[in-house]
């Protein structure tokens, strides 16, 4: 059996320095190194820092050895001094308002393979969440049984979202294997004032943001580009927009999963059956988002109950969500399938979401890291496997989650649960 703990990774300080290094700034250059702080948690940088100044040796190699640590020590300080007053730049990597309400829960995530090639070659990423401003990660641990022969084992990140895996590559020994993920969460509500947000302060998004780009199923159709059009006429503000898009899809939707084409996000079944899941509902958002020029994203994660339970339970196999970006404000979450449920609480969901949430990932249509050989994924809750270089459908997952706070302040009035 192979255990891996995050918080105690296994080499030497200075293969750790070099690691987290990598990590916050993943890309050469000082000036690459300064823009990638945007993307690293203050957590990451104190902690690079520190690994970094322990990392020097203990002896001196002749005069010159002096100066060269106090360079080093001089940099490492330098990088520490700009995450602080970069405010805007290395604090967007963990949470910044802890006075909120919150849950605590772990998370075991169990992948199953069935099915293997005895032999030939696998490669397995599984998404696992990460720091941002609305939930904290701690405690992240793994283990793979002797059923796969690993080459490499370790986490990963991709650079356009930023979304977090665990990447495998082996040989598998026997037909069947599992793997089993756990770690704990700390999610705070996400709420925004609804008054502070309804002026748009900064300038309009460029046209090739990663925000403002279609995926294979989530696009600008004739339909949804006239919808936005009627839509946001004489609106003034991005949120008045997006809020008259909000009220439009629980008006022309239903959350209902008979039939065929729901759960895939594809525009066009959810805007001519308006019928279908969380996937469908927030498509059919980020659509109108998109032809409108208002930045939004697509977000996936697991899902607990609104009401903390007393006993470990399996949960359903996903939710989802969006989020929307009011220039010169910040992004506004928005949660429609939910409050297609409970239309007449339907409040509680614009620009207010529940903390009974784990993001996994963000985004549509998506090159894992490393790259997959297969087509981008539609989004990413699910484990993915490759077996000699093709996609491999025999893998899936099951998730439980204990609830480790007795709080439940940020229940709604609705009490429907998954």
């Amino acid at each position: 059996m192979v255990l891996h703990d995050q918080t105690r990774p296994p080499g030497n300080n200075r293969l750790f320095f070099a690691s987290n290094l990598k990590r916050c700034f993943p890309r050469s250059g000082f000036s690459d190194s300064i823009r990638h702080l945007k993307s690293a948690s203050l957590v990451d940088i104190f902690r690079f820092i520190r690994t970094g100044i322990f990392s020097l040796p203990n002896h001196t190699h002749g005069a010159s050895s002096a100066p060269k640590q106090e360079l080093l020590i001089k940099t490492l300080l330098t990088f520490l001094s700009l995450a602080i007053l970069m405010s805007g730049c290395a604090f967007t990597g963990g949470v910044t308002d802890t006075n909120r309400p919150s849950r605590e829960f772990d998370i075991r995530y169990e992948v199953d393979l069935a099915g293997m090639e005895v032999g030939k070659p696998i490669s397995i990423w599984i998404p696992i969440p990460h720091n941002d401003p609305h939930q904290k990660v701690v405690d992240l641990k793994w283990s793979v049984g002797s059923e796969l022969e690993l080459n490499q084992i370790s986490t990963k990140r991709e650079n356009v979202y930023g979304n977090e895996m665990i990447y495998l590559q082996g040989v598998a020994n026997t037909a069947t294997a599992k793997i089993t993920v756990n770690y704990n969460v700390v999610r705070f509500e996400n709420s925004v004032d609804q008054q502070l947000f309804s002026k748009d302060t900064g300038d309009s998004p460029k046209s090739d943001s990663i925000y403002l780009q279609p995926s294979d199923l989530c696009f600008v159709t004739p339909q949804i580009d006239a919808y936005a059009n009627v839509l946001s006429a004489n609106k003034n503000s991005t949120m008045e927009i997006a809020q008259t898009f909000y009220e439009h899809i629980l008006k022309e939707m239903s959350y209902d999963k008979k039939g065929e084409g729901w759960g895939r996000g594809d525009v066009y079944h959810a805007c001519e059956v308006g019928k279908g899941n969380c996937t469908d509902f927030h498509t059919y958002f980020n659509a109108l988002c998109m032809a409108a020029g208002i930045e939004s994203r697509f977000q996936i994660g697991m899902w607990g109950k609104y009401t903390p339970q007393e006993a470990e339970f399996k949960t359903g196999g996903y939710h989802c969500w969006a989020e929307f970006h009011v220039p010169g404000k910040g992004w506004v979450p928005v949660d429609i399938s939910e409050a297609d449920k409970d239309v007449a609480n339907k409040a509680n969901f614009f620009a207010r979401q529940t903390a009974n949430r784990v993001t996994l990932s963000t985004g549509r249509g998506l090159t894992l890291s490393p790259a997959q050989s297969g087509s981008p994924l539609n989004f990413f809750v699910n484990p993915y496997a490759e077996m000699d270089g093709k996609p491999f459908s025999g893998i899936s997952k099951s998730c439980y989650w204990t609830d480790l706070s007795g709080v439940s302040t940020n229940a709604p009035v609705t009490s429907m649960n998954r």
